[in-house]
């Protein structure tokens, strides 16, 4: 495989990763329009964003280890076709409850085509390009989370709400076109026997519960008798799915990989660096529409350069990383984080635009170099683990 086809393919698998992360964040910014269209209450038009979220988080992991049992490729393509078809679905909806159903489905694709972006990139350069591989990835799933709202906002400015879903129709088939003919098909060959479903079962009960509870909870009230019976259940089912794990012969999830410190502290860093980077920009969305009455193309405009800082801060802190070492960045970019998290706090209706993206530029750098934790987690595992 040339270098120019190896770029091209890459390029492919990154536009499939961006795809699969905008749409978590990119309806948010058109509920309104969606509620008003369909004469909805609140409460049932955020079923759109909720249940996306809801089938990205339960089926990741199993579309991953699917993908590592049967072919990456096909998988993929699988993947591109659900999310793609179901776009185009979203966008022709005539009816609330059609939409939050073609949305499930689309998060279903989404679930199975980001995760596996990595380990394909990674069997295109080589392990020994990893870093760099997972640099790309952690720059274009931030770029893509943070640029939700604003990207969103632009299309609500120019366009009809549909086109929150129409956009990622054209760039479902080229990436599907550029995963077809140039990339080669790649497994983890260490896996065998059959599909672990006792544990696929109580990974989707456990992380479908605890979403669903996270995610409805304010709705619901938090002490109300279905948030505390689903949060509880879904603690019970994840404890069950790990005691499982680690006693049947073939897991869904290789817990051993998780004695790789690095791996388990890089996780959990990136976790909470995920909610850092994405809430802020969200409430800071509606602040600017809601409370100050901008329109959507000027709050758009003022958040997105923290998308624009992360693409350059997550390649630099890469390379700081391969200079000094994961811990040093990593620490860097949480503190840098806290520290315009606490800026942003101070923000009232009176401070200046000018000011409000200073901190947000600051916030772009403490995160692309904390996401330097997505690098270093992967790093030390065996190339066809790192699915």
């Amino acid at each position: 495989m040339s270098k120019a086809t190896k770029i091209i393919s890459f390029i492919g698998l990154t536009i499939a990763m961006f795809m699969g992360t905008l749409d978590s964040t990119i309806v948010n910014i058109a509920l309104p329009k969606i509620m008003t269209h369909f004469n909805a209450s609140l409460t049932d038009t955020s079923w759109v964003a909720t249940i996306y979220t809801l089938a990205l988080a339960v089926f990741m992991i199993t579309g991953s280890k699917i993908a590592d049992r049967y072919g990456r490729k096909k998988i993929m393509l699988l993947g591109l076709a659900l999310f793609g078809g179901f776009s185009v679905a979203c966008m022709l909806a005539t009816s609330l409850p059609e939409l939050i159903a073609f949305r499930f489905f689309q998060g279903l694709g989404g679930a199975i085509i980001t995760p596996i972006v990595l380990p394909m990139g990674i069997e295109i350069f080589g392990k020994a390009h990893m870093s760099q591989m997972a640099s790309v990835v952690g720059a274009v799933t931030a770029l893509a989370a943070a640029g939700g709202p604003p990207i969103g906002g632009v299309i609500i400015e120019y366009a009809s709400w549909r086109w929150v879903f129409g956009i990622n129709v054209p760039l479902t088939i080229v990436a599907f076109l550029i995963v077809a003919m140039g990339v080669r098909e790649s497994y983890d060959e260490s896996l065998a026997g059959r599909i672990d479903l006792p544990g696929t079962i109580l990974l989707t009960l456990g992380l479908g519960g605890l979403t669903f509870g996270l995610l409805e909870g304010r709705q619901y009230g938090w002490q109300s008798g279905i948030i505390l019976g689903t949060l509880i259940g879904g603690v019970l089912a994840i404890g069950l799915f790990i005691f499982i794990e680690s006693k049947v012969k073939h897991p869904l999830l290789e817990l051993d990989l998780f004695r790789e410190k690095p791996l388990t502290a890089s996780s959990l860093v990136y976790f909470l660096t995920g909610f850092a980077l994405v809430s802020p920009t969200l409430i800071l969305n509606y602040f600017l529409q809601d409370v100050l009455n901008d329109t959507a193309l000027h709050a758009a405009l003022i958040i997105i350069p923290v998308s624009l800082t992360i693409m350059v801060a997550m390649p630099l802190g890469t390379k700081l990383f391969d200079q000094v070492g994961a811990i040093p960045v990593t620490l860097i970019g949480l503190l840098v984080m806290a520290a315009s998290l606490l800026l942003l706090s101070f923000i009232t209706t009176t401070t200046p635009k000018a000011v409000i993206i200073t901190f947000l530029v600051i916030h772009g750098v403490g995160f692309g170099f904390s996401s330097v934790s997505l690098v270093a987690s992967v790093k030390h595992l065996p190339k066809n683990k790192s699915g």
